[in-house]
């Protein structure tokens, strides 16, 4: 019982204790946000909002150094500013592939911030090592006593720019390497070479500074800063390599092909240009160049057979060509040029120059010289000496060539260290085409000599064979080789440089070039056989026509007759001769005539010729146009056209001696002079 009524008691107990508990307070925030402002910036482009700013009513980001002191400032009516927290976001250097404009800036991830309790401090704001300016947004906002933020943060949109980067100062950039020099007594002269490399990239022109292949290159460097307060994090650099090299700021010097630890890989032969670049702390970076050639272009000249050789036949006359005849259809050796053992006992450096060269035309070999005249479809042969200051003599010849029957030998054909020769020769004759000197640009040949069976281009040979398959004016190139696969290039158009230099046009370059290139013609002009026992009008003297309509025999001949298909070497089974014929004299009043008939013969040597009716009798001319070629002006080059002028007298024995049946012939009454 007692029991019972403790429990009901301590019940009524509990329930008075909870009846007179007093109402619960409610849970309002009174702590009011602090405030953030920059104070020493660009325009705060959150707060400040003037629709006189731009036609957007925001203002405008500005542009500022990469170190900037930004400060700023915060204030809280009910407590106090403990501290800030501050990010900066910005947007990507340059657009991403397959777009045309950068992002816009994103908005700072959580991570982003950082707390401070400072006011202010300097920043840099990075940008990228190939680009000036970037965009950013500086992002701050205070903190009070009870750790409530400012909600509207202070924010800042700016470009960065790196106008004043550290400058790569080049305090030495030299190649010391092995060069080779003639020997005006005959050989060549070794000797160690440096060449100081000053020249900076400029593409336009060529490389003021030649380092020899295979050469030391040394380089070395410092950074001048242009702002106090900055530093350097680092250089890169690049020769040949795929990409800038990434080294500290304590690296300023390299090598490459010295030999010594640590060391780059040798460079390849060409036009170089070394890349050095300093990058300082905002990523920042400037760049300076040394442009400079690695290896020495060969030197090239003609060396054709020495026109006095006892050797060669002279003709009877004194414009003779001097000739050899082939046997079983090979040349005999021609002493005093490339077409004798000399070919592969003496180096290319030690041939003498000769503008000349050989012609084979069916069992003959001629010895030419410039602005000569070869017979169309005829074989030229080039020869050339030439001259390398570093390369290796690695002539392109296998043992397997060696093993076959008929190789030459000789040291020509020996690879070898350097000796001041190039190995090889390319060559190229361009034409000014008949009879308008269109330009015509057949392929450059492959290098000659190549020694290798296996090999597609397999050209055993010393000479350049080319064959004169087109009438005109020839221009004739060649181009050396060295060990390092570069070429004489200093000829790009020989036919434009003859052309400029005959004009007077020609740079001085130019003109000490003018004696690499040899021309001559091509395709001997037919002719009239005038001492035919048919031809007519005689032209011993002015023979006489009697009528209107003129009996004319016009026998020709060419002597290098060509049609298309035709193998080189010799003339083609078939003639073509053109002819067009044309007269000229007075009137009766004396005033000049020129007639020409509209017919054009083809392969008709006997022509009926009606001249004018108003043609005053005595002396005229009767004109005759011959040509090798059918259709000379739309193919050009298939021939050439001469031109005849022969004199003679119109005396018509009656105004009506008109028709064939009266037509002047041998023996019809005519004065024979």
């Amino acid at each position: 019982m007692r029991l019972r009524f403790g429990v009901v008691l301590c019940f009524f107990a509990t329930y008075l204790g909870i009846g007179c508990r007093e109402p619960l307070t409610p849970n309002i925030d009174r702590n009011q946000a602090p405030e953030t402002w920059i104070t020493a910036a660009p325009f705060d482009t959150i707060t400040i909002k003037d629709e006189n700013l731009n036609p957007i009513g925001r203002p405008l980001p500005g542009t500022i150094p990469v170190r900037f002191h930004v400060y700023w400032a915060g204030s809280d009516r009910d407590g106090a500013v403990a501290g800030f927290y501050w990010a900066v976001v910005e947007t990507l250097p340059r657009p991403p592939e397959g777009q045309i404009a950068v992002p816009n800036l994103p908005g700072p991830k959580p991570q982003d911030y950082h707390y401070t309790t400072k006011t202010d401090s300097f920043f840099i704001f990075a940008v990228a090592e190939d680009i000036v300016d970037r965009q950013h947004a500086f992002f701050i906002y205070a903190v009070d006593n009870q750790g409530k933020p400012d909600p509207t943060p202070a924010r800042f949109i700016f470009i960065a720019a790196d106008r004043f980067p550290p400058i790569p100062i080049f305090e030495e950039c030299r190649c010391i390497g092995t060069v080779y020099d003639l020997d005006p007594l005959g050989g060549v002269i070794v000797r160690r070479d440096t060449t100081f490399v000053t020249d900076v990239d400029n593409r336009f022109t060529t490389p003021r500074d030649t380092c020899a292949s295979g050469s030391t290159l040394i380089f070395k460097w410092h950074a001048e800063l242009t702002v106090p307060q900055t530093q350097v994090i680092g250089f890169r650099y690049k020769l040949d390599e795929s990409r800038l090299i990434e080294v500290g700021p304590e690296v300023t010097m390299v090598t490459y092909n010295s030999g010594i630890p640590p060391d780059n890989v040798p460079p390849s032969t060409g036009t170089k240009i070394f890349t050095l670049r300093a990058v300082d702390q905002a990523f920042g970076s400037r760049d300076s160049t040394r442009r400079f050639q690695y290896n020495y272009s060969p030197d090239t000249w003609l060396s054709g057979p020495d026109l006095t050789s006892p050797a060669l036949i002279k003709p009877n006359g004194p414009n003779g060509v001097k000739y050899v005849l082939l046997a079983r259809g090979e040349p005999p050796a021609v002493s005093g040029s490339l077409l004798s053992p000399d070919s592969t006992l003496v180096f290319p450096a030690l041939r003498p120059e000769r503008r000349t060269f050989f012609e084979v035309w069916k069992d003959t070999v001629f010895a030419r010289s410039e602005d000569d005249t070869v017979h169309m479809n005829s074989w030229i042969i080039l020869h050339a000496g030439g001259f390398d200051r570093d390369s290796r003599y690695n002539v392109v010849v296998t043992n397997l060539a060696r093993e076959l029957e008929g190789f030459p030998g000789g040291p020509v054909l020996d690879p070898g260290p350097p000796n001041g020769s190039p190995i090889g020769v390319r060559s190229q004759v361009t034409m000014a085409l008949t009879p308008n000197n269109y330009p015509s640009f057949p392929s450059i040949s492959g290098m000659y000599p190549i020694f290798d069976p296996n090999y597609f281009l397999n050209a055993p040979r010393i000479g350049g064979y080319h064959p004169m398959i087109s009438a005109g004016r020839a221009f004739a190139a060649i181009w050396a080789v060295d060990g390092d696969n570069s070429q004489d290039r200093r000829i790009v158009d020989a036919r434009d440089l003859v052309q400029r230099f005959e004009a007077g046009t020609a740079t001085p370059e130019e003109q000490q070039l003018r004696n690499k290139v040899l021309t001559f013609f091509v395709n001997r002009a037919p002719y009239l056989v005038t001492d035919h026992p048919l031809f007519r009008p005689k032209i011993s003297a002015p023979d006489t026509f009697f009528s209107q309509a003129w009996d004319l025999r016009l026998v020709g001949a060419d002597e290098d007759p060509w049609i298309a298909q035709t193998p080189p070497g010799g003339p083609s089974t078939k003639v073509t001769l053109r002819r067009r014929v044309a007269v000229r004299g007075v009137d009766a009043s004396g005033l000049p005539i020129f007639y020409e008939d509209p017919t054009v013969y083809l392969d008709e040597p006997n022509i009926i010729f009606v001249v004018p009716g108003n043609l005053a009798p005595g002396l005229c001319a009767l004109e005759v146009e011959l040509c090798d070629c059918s259709q000379c002006e739309d193919f050009a080059g298939t021939g050439r056209c001469r031109r005849f002028s022969i004199p003679v007298y119109y005396q018509p024995t009656s105004p009506q001696a008109m028709t064939s049946r009266d037509l002047s012939r041998p023996g019809s009454g005519e004065v024979t002079r």
